[in-house]
């Protein structure tokens, strides 16, 4: 997981976490699970989202605007993303060999 996920790459590692299946490994994504209708105006180039579904978890709390923390927090640098080197699969590949 990571700081550019987004929507359904947030609903991913929320369930989970919630469910229990493993550790969340990378950087904490925004809260941003929820529903959006987009629409394209005359001019193509303008897009706009209007949320309208709220995900809930089983208290009714909503997963927008609620960060999701990782297990293990780590980043990739921009360095390492030139040499396409990936600190966060590496991570997980890493916790996955110690089982």
């Amino acid at each position: 997981m990571s700081e550019g996920n987004y929507s359904n790459a947030h609903g991913f590692p929320w369930v989970y976490k919630t469910l229990g299946i493993g550790k969340l490994i990378g950087a904490p994504v925004p809260g941003t699970m929820t529903a959006v209708w987009w629409e394209t105006l005359v001019d193509p180039s303008l897009v706009f989202g209007i949320p309208q579904v709220t995900v809930t978890d089983v208290n009714g709390n909503a997963l927008e605007n609620h960060q999701l923390e990782p297990d293990i927090l780590i980043y990739n640098t921009p360095e390492e993303a030139q040499r396409n080197y990936d600190a966060q699969l590496k991570a997980a590949v890493d916790e996955l060999m110690k089982k």
